[in-house]
């Protein structure tokens, strides 16, 4: 059994713009992202300016070094066919 410390996951806030270390812009950048909502163990997040949600893992959400919200009027709920 590896003796690894095991790192906590970072939680953000709804509204706060975070880092999504599993997907990047065409220059190769980790892309930011407005965190929606955690369902069914995976992260909802969304572009600044909008668009559709995409998910990623709790572990590959990051916080920014200098954070940043958005105001979410009201946290979206994902589509039925993304939580089977």
């Amino acid at each position: 059994m590896p003796s690894h410390p095991r790192i906590p996951v970072y939680k953000p806030a709804v509204g706060e713009v975070v880092r999504d270390l599993a997907h990047r812009d065409t220059s190769g950048k980790p892309l930011e992202a407005v965190y929606m909502d955690t369902l069914a163990g995976l992260v909802y997040l969304r572009h600044e300016a909008g668009g559709c949600e995409w998910t990623t893992k709790p572990a590959h959400v990051q916080a920014l070094p200098s954070p940043r919200f958005l105001t979410v009027q009201r946290p979206s709920r994902p589509r039925a066919s993304d939580l089977t």
